[in-house]
C-alpha cells in the first residue's frame, strides 16, 4: 500500500505515467493498473487529502480482497454472537481469551478469524492505543523491583532487584537486595543517585509501602522517610496509578533484560558480588548496547546529554531515619524499636510519630516535635525523664530507703524505729510498706503516729493495718506505759532485761 499511495502521489503531483514508473521503479502497466481503479473510485489530480485517503482505502480492498471462505467463517462465529456479547462484558476479558473459550466448545478457529469478529464487536477492545512520552535530559527517572532467584555455588535465593531508569538515556542502576522494607527502599535511591552522580527532577515509583502509604491517582500519601529523602534531594516523588505498568515501560521493560543478562546462567560468590557484577553490567555491559528507540549506546548518551542536566547531589549524604506510629501508653512511654521512651501526662493514650536517626529519637504530634531523646543502642532500655511524670508519680519514685528513714525520724524517733525495722529485711521488697506508714503520719499526725509506732514496737509488730486501724480507733488505756522494748547483744528483742527475772530455784 506504501506502494499505491507514492503512485497517487507522485499522479497528483503532475508526473507522466512514464515518469512515476521510472521514479518508483515499477513496471508501466502496474502504474496503469493502479490509477485506472483511482479515477474509477473518483480521484482527480485536484483531490484533497481526505479524499485521497478514501481511494486509497478503496485500492487496498481491491488489491487485498478477503480470503473466499472468511465469509463462511465469520457466519459461523456469528453462532456464538450472545456467548462472545456476554463474554465482553466481563473485566480482564481479552480477544485470545475469546478464541480459547470458543475453542473449548469443540471448535478449530483460527485467532485472526476470531480476533476480526471480535473487532466488529468491540473496536475499542481490539484496537488499544498508546501514546509514547518521551522526557528532556534529567527530568525523570522509572524506579521497579523484580523478584529474582540468583545462585551461590549450590544454593540458589530468591531476592529483589532494584532498578532506576533513566528515561532519557536508559542508563541504568541495579542493585540486589533481600528486603523491599523502607531502610532499603532508601538505601537504593542514595546508592542510585551517587552513582548516577546528580539528582533527576522527578521519579516515578510503583505504590509500594516504603514510597506510598496511601495510593491516589491525585492525592497519593508518601511514607514519611521517603518524603524526607525527597526533600533531602530535592526531586519530586510521582507514584505511578495503581496496576498500570505501562505507565513506566521503560524500567519495566529494564527487569526481564537483567533476568536474561545478569541471572540466567550466572553465579555469584554472595549478594556483594552479584551487585559489583551488576554495577559492571550497567556501565560496560548493556550501558554500551545501542538502545533499539534512541539508537544510542546508554552510557555515552548520559554522559554527552544528561550528566550535566541532573540536579547536583547535596552536601551531606541523606541519613536513612526510622518512621512509626506508636500509642503513649499509660506508664508514659512509648515502644519503638524495642526500646521505651517517656512523655508527658498529657500525651498519654494518644497515637505519635517516632522518628529515629542513628543517634536521636524524635516524637511528634500533628507534625509538631513534642519530645526528643537520645537513642538507645541496647534493645529494652528505657529513656525516661522524671520531668515526664505528675507530681504524685514523682514523689513515689524519689521514696527510696534513704529518703523514707529520714522523713521517719523526723516525725519521731519510734516512727524512725518502726521504718528501720521494715526496711532492714529488704529495703526495695518493703518500700511501699514504708511509704505507707508515712502516708498515715501526714493523714493523722507525727505526734499520734509516734505514739502507735511506740506501742507496736512494745509488741514487736509492724503490720501496717495495725497500724492503721489504732490510729482510727485510738490506743488502749494503759495505767502504766509499757517499757520500751530493748534489743540483746544477739538482736532478739525483749520487753525486760535478763536482771529483772529473779533467780529461778534449782
Amino acid at each position: 500500500m506504501i506502494e499505491v499511495a507514492e503512485v497517487v502521489y507522485h499522479w497528483q503531483k503532475g508526473q507522466s505515467k512514464t515518469q512515476i514508473a521510472k521514479s518508483l521503479g515499477i513496471s508501466r502497466p502496474t502504474v496503469r493498473k493502479y490509477l485506472k481503479i483511482a479515477e474509477e473510485a473518483g480521484l482527480t489530480r485536484e483531490a484533497d487529502a481526505t479524499a485521497t485517503a478514501k481511494v486509497v482505502d478503496a485500492l487496498d480492498k481491491a488489491l487485498n480482497p478477503s480470503p473466499a471462505n472468511e465469509g463462511a467463517v465469520q457466519q459461523a462465529l456469528a453462532v456464538y454472537d450472545e456467548n462472545i456479547k456476554t463474554w465482553l462484558s466481563e473485566p480482564d476479558m481479552t480477544a485470545k481469551q475469546i478464541w480459547r473459550l470458543i475453542n473449548e466448545l469443540g471448535n478449530s478457529f483460527s485467532y485472526t478469524s476470531v480476533k476480526r469478529y471480535v473487532r466488529k464487536l468491540s473496536p475499542d477492545m481490539s484496537r488499544q492505543v498508546t501514546i509514547r512520552l518521551e522526557t528532556p535530559a534529567g527530568e525523570q527517572a522509572q524506579v521497579d523491583f523484580g523478584q529474582v532467584t540468583l545462585t551461590f555455588g549450590e544454593i540458589r535465593k530468591r531476592v529483589w532487584a532494584f532498578i532506576m531508569t533513566l528515561a532519557f538515556s536508559r542508563h541504568r542502576f541495579v542493585r540486589f537486595v533481600e528486603r523491599q522494607d523502607t531502610a532499603t527502599w532508601l538505601d537504593c535511591h542514595i546508592r542510585a543517585f551517587e552513582f548516577f552522580g546528580g539528582v533527576p527532577r522527578t521519579v516515578l515509583l510503583d505504590n509500594l509501602k516504603a514510597g506510598v502509604v496511601k495510593p491516589d491517582l491525585y492525592d497519593p500519601t508518601l511514607n514519611r522517610a521517603y518524603g524526607e529523602l525527597e526533600r533531602h534531594y530535592d526531586f519530586v516523588a510521582d507514584p505511578a496509578k495503581v496496576r498500570t505498568p505501562e505507565h513506566k515501560g521503560k524500567v519495566e521493560r529494564s527487569v526481564p533484560v537483567v533476568r536474561q543478562q545478569l541471572v540466567a546462567g550466572r553465579q555469584y560468590l554472595d549478594l556483594a558480588d552479584a551487585n559489583e557484577k551488576a554495577l559492571t553490567w550497567s556501565r560496560t555491559g548493556i550501558g554500551l548496547v545501542k538502545n533499539g528507540t534512541t539508537q544510542e549506546e546508554p552510557v555515552l548518551r548520559f554522559e554527552r546529554e544528561e550528566l550535566a542536566a541532573l540536579l547536583p547531589l547535596p552536601s551531606s549524604r541523606f541519613e536513612t531515619p526510622l518512621w512509626k506510629e506508636c500509642t503513649v501508653h499509660p506508664d508514659h512511654h512509648v515502644v519503638f524499636d524495642k526500646s521505651y521512651y517517656s512523655l508527658p501526662t498529657r500525651y498519654v493514650g494518644k497515637k505519635v510519630w517516632v522518628k529515629g536517626t542513628f543517634r536521636l529519637v524524635e516524637i511528634f504530634l500533628d507534625r509538631e516535635l513534642i519530645k526528643s531523646h537520645p537513642r538507645t543502642s541496647k534493645p529494652g532500655t528505657w529513656q525516661t525523664d522524671l520531668a515526664d511524670y505528675p507530681e504524685k508519680a514523682k514523689a513515689f519514685l524519689f521514696a527510696h530507703p534513704a529518703w523514707c528513714r529520714k522523713q521517719a525520724e523526723e516525725m519521731g524517733s519510734h516512727v524512725g524505729r518502726m521504718v528501720h525495722a521494715i526496711l532492714s529485711p529488704h529495703s526495695l521488697q518493703n518500700l511501699r510498706k514504708a511509704q505507707a506508714v508515712l502516708r498515715l503520719g501526714q493523714k493523722h499526725g507525727a505526734e499520734k503516729l509516734d505514739a502507735v509506732c511506740r506501742h507496736l514496737l512494745a509488741f514487736g509488730s509492724t503490720y501496717v493495718k495495725s497500724l492503721q486501724r489504732l490510729l482510727e480507733k485510738g490506743l488502749p488505756e494503759e495505767q502504766e506505759p509499757l517499757p520500751v522494748p530493748v534489743v540483746s547483744e544477739e538482736g532478739a528483742t525483749c520487753l525486760h532485761p535478763a536482771t529483772s527475772f529473779g533467780e529461778v530455784a534449782a
